[in-house]
């Protein structure tokens, strides 16, 4: 059974919610940031970028850094632009455009669930980036940034649950540019906490979905203060649960950098060996698996694995795993996919325009398109304590920055 609890969230006042809101602070380009903190005095940015217009600058990641996030949450606090609950509460969060749509549950998760192995993961961590949030999370003493966990159906109770609390209005409710459509409903009455609480008990095991690095850095968090004996709230780490059904995955592509270049004749005789290759007139998006896209200077083609995988272990059977053992280390001898510097990725919702051209004008050598992984595949690497290879998902609903704060003391 999955233990959750409430918490009183540190949130924008219902005026400035659309306006605090914002997405990761590394998903915008230095161009955009800076016009969003020219321009919106209320954005969450702000706190996350503290040192904007100031000419007094601390080194990145570091304590001093952290300090002047803490005090400009604080001034945002101070100033009335974000308020704390009086009650702990659970936050119910949609998502959705015209195309689809996603609910789940903010709350806290434990962290002696996930050391435990009863929350489940599929992506390995990188032990420097573990300890710099970490540390972040200490000294600015507030987590902003959920992880992202999702259950299978046997809590179809709660899902039902969840949609008829949703049919009161909203605390908020706003679009942002990209077409989305946001609404937050607090859910502070005893009884509803309690009855949704029951209801995860059906619920034996969550899966990280995305967030690795920030559920083992709440994790390190506890434990680093519990041995100060000041663990305060850090007991539990801020998520958002959504449920199987209504998790969004799509693929990372894969975009090759050759300096050498690339002889495309052999090359596609090199892959007949294993893939019917095909040539074709439009961009390939793979509509099944074992079937991959790619684009050379000399066009697109469809690729489909001639002989069946014979998949001994959970992670055999994956497109990003079939491209790697396939292509990418005995082709291009990509090795190690998150330090080389000949391969980097691309979200699939994404435009491949900009890298079709950088293909056709020589700066660029290849692009890999793959299918999404399922629910299911996730589910079955997490399961057999396997890891998936890097950027094997993009997962969707991403909460905005902002929205529900959980403050550590």
């Amino acid at each position: 059974m999955a233990e959750i609890t409430p918490f009183r969230a540190v949130r924008p006042t219902r005026d400035k919610a659309h306006l605090v809101a914002s997405r990761s602070y590394v998903s915008y380009s230095p161009r955009h940031l800076n016009r969003k903190l020219q321009e919106n005095p209320f954005s969450f940015i702000h706190i996350i970028n503290p040192e904007f217009g100031s000419n007094v600058k601390t080194k990145p990641n570091s304590p001093a850094r952290f300090k002047k996030v803490k005090a400009r949450f604080e001034q945002f606090l101070a100033d009335g632009v974000l308020m704390q609950d009086d009650e702990p509460a659970f936050y119910l969060y949609r998502q959705s455009s015209a195309a689809s749509s996603s609910m789940g549950l903010i709350c806290g998760v434990s962290v002696a669930e996930y050391a435990a192995g009863k929350i489940k993961i599929h992506e390995q961590t990188i032990t420097s980036r573990v300890s710099i949030f970490t540390s972040y999370l200490d000294v600015c003493d507030f987590n902003a940034e959920p992880v992202l966990l999702t259950y299978t159906t046997e809590a179809s109770h709660l899902n039902s649950l969840m949609h008829a609390l949703a049919a009161d209005r909203a605390e908020y409710e706003f679009s942002t540019t990209d077409c989305m459509k946001h609404e937050l409903w607090v859910i502070d009455k005893p009884g509803q906490i309690a009855a949704i609480q029951e209801e995860m008990k059906a619920v034996k095991t969550l899966y990280i979905a995305d967030g690795h690095h920030r559920m083992a850095s709440s994790a390190m968090l506890s434990e680093t203060r519990k041995q100060r004996g000041s663990q305060a709230l850090t007991d539990f780490a801020l998520a958002l649960i959504v449920p199987e059904q209504e998790l969004r995955i799509q693929s990372f592509h894969r975009i090759i950098h050759l300096e050498e270049g690339l002889d495309e004749k052999a090359f596609l005789q090199q892959l007949e060996k294993d893939f019917s290759v095909t040539k074709t007139s439009l961009a390939i998006y793979p509509s099944k698996v074992h079937q991959f896209g790619m684009c050379l200077s000399s066009g697109w083609y469809t690729l489909e694995l001639i002989k069946p995988i014979s998949a001994k272990t959970a992670i055999d059977a994956l497109d990003t795993m079939v491209l790697t053992r396939k292509v990418l280390e005995p082709l291009f001898g990509i090795f190690d996919q998150k330090i080389d510097r000949r391969i980097s990725f691309l979200p699939e919702n994404q435009s491949l325009s900009a890298v079709e051209k950088s293909i056709h004008q020589g700066r660029c050598t290849a692009i890999f398109t793959l299918h999404a992984i399922g629910v299911p595949e996730l589910v079955a690497v997490a399961d057999a304590n396997e890891i998936m290879p890097p950027k094997s998902t993009y997962i969707e609903p991403k909460l905005r920055s902002g929205l529900t704060i959980m403050k550590l003391s």
